[in-house]
């Protein structure tokens, strides 16, 4: 066994996720990836989980499902902690790292409800989501539609459709992919409802390497390190970082590794009610990524006419 097999296996990784069905699955993902690495998956109920009568940005932003993984992980009460990678700010908490990004899941979002896509929607109809991004692109397509507050993990949201309470609801498709749900729905063009930056990536966050252990953690995850996925969020969240996205302001980044070695990334903005759009796309390196993502962030703030675009 390697220096760093030896010591995980006399003291097994302990991973921490949050405790929805979701997050346990993703978890689990990783987990199984580590085999024959043994690690236990302890699991908790953020902040994020508990508020459900708000937005993300009117309730403190997507740091709420990650903040108090991160605590976890600077206590020492796991080697690391398993996210959604698009639930993550640009800049965590310090003494924390990114080790590995698994190999990407279907990007899409689905349009759940039996409907086969938005032009299907009835007029006026009620459709649940509580992304301020997939709501711009709804009403900028289709303005007469109802968008209602719809938070909750995925089977509660699902239920709240059963029930009446909406016509269709916006899922994304790496969530229905990992639980295998068996549920009527559309995955949607990314021309026609571009994902948020980072959609379908699962990220491994870890202690910075300082000791033994933690260096063993870090080579351990590095193995399960997908470069082009990597890539590619690395240049989506640049873009997200230099428009200093928020759950307040519209925005999506979305790069595909080319088999050249070449990252093509096309972002928008938008206003929160879609009435206005801004879209740029570039390529580069994928060495170059974090710069392109910053670059075309300059040209989506030049285009918009500022930063007083940005809600």
């Amino acid at each position: 066994m390697t220096d760093h097999a030896d010591i995980c296996a006399a003291h097994p990784l302990v991973l921490a996720s949050r405790a929805s069905a979701l997050a346990v699955a993703q978890a689990e993902i990783v987990r199984d990836r580590l085999a024959p690495l043994a690690a236990e998956i302890r699991t908790m109920t953020t902040r994020g989980d508990r508020i459900l009568d708000r937005s993300l940005a009117d309730a403190g932003g997507k740091g709420l499902f990650v903040k108090e993984l991160e605590r976890r992980l600077l206590d020492g009460d796991c080697d690391a902690a398993v996210h959604s990678m698009k639930d993550m700010e640009t800049v965590f908490a310090a003494g924390t790292m990114i080790a590995a990004v698994l190999p990407r899941e279907d990007r899409r979002d689905a349009l759940v409800g039996g409907h086969a896509g938005l032009d299907d929607l009835p007029r006026g109809a009620v459709v649940g989501t509580a992304s301020v991004r997939r709501k711009a692109i709804l009403l900028q397509r289709r303005p007469d539609l109802r968008i209602k507050l719809l938070r909750g993990n995925i089977n509660t949201r699902i239920a709240a459709l059963d029930e009446g309470r909406y016509d269709a609801i916006i899922l994304a498709m790496a969530g229905l992919r990992r639980l295998g749900l068996d549920v009527a729905h559309v995955p949607l063009d990314p021309a026609v409802m571009p994902p948020a930056a980072a959609q379908g990536a699962l990220a491994i966050q870890t202690r910075i390497a300082s000791d033994a252990r933690s260096r063993a953690v870090a080579e351990a995850f590095a193995g399960l390190n997908c470069v082009a996925s990597a890539a590619e969020v690395s240049a989506e969240r640049a873009c997200l970082g230099y428009l200093d996205g928020s759950c307040h302001t519209p925005i999506s980044a979305s790069a595909t590794m080319g088999g050249d070695g070449v990252l093509s990334l096309t972002a928008m903005i938008l206003s929160p009610d879609g009435s206005a759009a801004f879209d740029a796309s570039g390529v580069a390196p994928a060495d170059d990524g974090a710069r392109l993502g910053r670059d075309l962030g300059a040209q989506l703030l030049d285009a918009a006419g500022g930063r007083g675009f940005l809600a």
